[in-house]
């Protein structure tokens, strides 16, 4: 990587979401008093990069900035809840992307011509970001701040408990959930 390549990466991660979300704090602040019982929301999206332990095939930039945008949302949330602004994060997994399919179609919409890797058996709708960023943004997400919400068809739990845990502590039979690899 070069030195330019990760300033940019960087700006446009972490330091564009820190100025912007500093921008519309006055704004924010005055949505705490629209609608009683609601408080106004910050959402910002990061990726499971942000938490993974290896380098995202290399791209140690992209992973670093993603985390740094993570603790960055926490430091948020926990400044912010004085003035009853919430602010969350959504670290999604796999989802059709220019970074993961490729080039966009004429509808700025990429395809994945792979399963998804993860009990889903599928990657990541429109409709599933959506949802997610319903929820934080709007009365269901009232009670939540400094939270990660990780969209990705169950991978991160499944993964999180490690094959290693499924085959030796549960006797599940070797290579029998090898399609989730």
């Amino acid at each position: 990587s070069e030195w330019s390549a990760w300033q940019d990466t960087l700006n446009t991660n972490v330091t564009a979401h820190f100025f912007f979300t500093a921008y519309v704090l006055p704004l924010l602040g005055k949505g705490r008093s629209s609608i009683k019982g609601y408080t106004p929301s910050v959402v910002n999206i990061t990726s499971i990069s942000g938490l993974m332990k290896g380098s995202s095939g290399g791209q140690f930039a992209y992973g670093s900035s993603k985390a740094a945008m993570i603790h960055l949302t926490r430091m948020m949330a926990s400044t912010f809840s004085e003035a009853k602004i919430r602010v969350n994060t959504i670290a999604p997994g796999l989802f059709p992307s220019e970074m993961t399919a490729g080039p966009s179609n004429e509808n700025n919409k990429s395809q994945l011509k792979e399963q998804g890797s993860n009990p889903a058996g599928r990657p990541g709708h429109d409709t599933d970001m959506a949802a997610c960023i319903l929820f934080l943004a709007g009365p269901g997400g009232v009670f939540l701040n400094g939270q990660i919400i990780h969209p990705d068809g169950g991978k991160w739990s499944v993964f999180s408990l490690g094959l290693w845990d499924l085959e030796t502590r549960y006797g599940v039979e070797k290579g029998r959930y090898a399609n989730v690899t």
